[in-house]
């Protein structure tokens, strides 16, 4: 079975937030005539990031998982019957509290799951690179991973700093995941090389297809200068690059044929998940 996949590489956001969801829902209106079946935007997608001010002057972006934003994509899944993975800025009713989240929505509009798909698990604190951020400040940690069957596709979500940790990728592997979705905002102080690289290796220990997308320019927050690099990139269970677009390039699509048929050959020769010793590691 061979699904197509696509990354948006979206152009960095401003405050004008209508504007913001409009492009990324063209995006996505761009990809299905390319004939994707599943779409990923990149973190945050259709906010700028703005981690590196107070928390307080950005409360009013979030919104619930059934919310506007939620209720628009979903529309536009069903218009273009795409499955599509979007990241957004959540307040749970429930508990009242916000998270770096991402929604899924299928070919005929319904929810993947009930409420988001992914909340961000690990939230960074740091000045490299510059301003800066401290996302604890304005976000909750999620606190479990989850799969998702579309398109006869099971695929979980790392959210940017989340593919940092070998022990989510494996724990997705655990759970039945065939593909990892990775949204993306900001440079993370990284090179292009161990961007990728570091992506690749995930791929190829854990036998796992990579969905990667990024933002691509500078975003202005609060006197702040956010730097999105691109480099969204399809890659498949073996570490093979299938597709990806360099910054340079700037915004636009990264499309693949993914063959989800192949993948179980692709463990059985490099059996690196089989041949850990979890024993040793408690």
């Amino acid at each position: 079975m061979t699904v197509r996949l696509a990354a948006v590489q979206l152009a960095a956001c401003t405050g004008d937030l209508a504007r913001n969801r409009a492009r990324a829902a063209e995006a996505v209106r761009l990809a299905a005539a390319q004939g994707a079946k599943v779409v990923a935007l990149p973190e945050l997608a259709t906010l700028p990031y703005f981690c590196g001010d107070r928390p307080e002057p950005y409360r009013s972006w979030a919104e619930p998982h059934d919310g506007p934003l939620a209720g628009g994509f979903a529309a536009l899944a069903r218009e273009t019957r795409t499955t599509v993975l979007l990241p957004f800025y959540e307040h749970d009713r429930e508990t009242g509290l916000y998270h770096n989240a991402v929604l899924g929505f299928g070919p005929d509009g319904s929810s993947l799951r009930p409420g988001p798909i992914a909340r961000k698990l690990h939230l960074p604190v740091g000045r490299d690179p510059p301003p800066g951020f401290d996302e604890p400040a304005h976000f909750a940690p999620g606190d479990r991973l989850h799969v998702v069957e579309t398109r006869g596709l099971r695929l979980g979500v790392l959210v940017c700093y989340d593919r940092r940790f070998p022990e989510a990728w494996r724990a997705l592997r655990t759970l039945g995941a065939e593909l990892v979705v990775v949204p993306v905002a900001g440079s993370g102080g990284d090179d292009m090389d161990f961007f990728i690289g570091e992506m690749r290796t995930h791929a190829r220990e854990n036998g796992l297809a990579v969905l990667c997308a990024n933002k691509v320019g500078d975003e202005h927050v609060g006197g702040n200068v956010v730097d999105n690099y691109g480099w969204s990139a399809i890659i498949h269970a073996d570490g093979t690059v299938l597709a990806l677009r360099p910054g340079s390039e700037g915004p636009g699509l990264v499309v693949a044929d993914l063959d989800v048929g192949a993948i179980p050959a692709i463990r059985q020769r490099l059996p690196y998940f089989d041949h850990r010793r979890p024993e040793l590691f408690v």
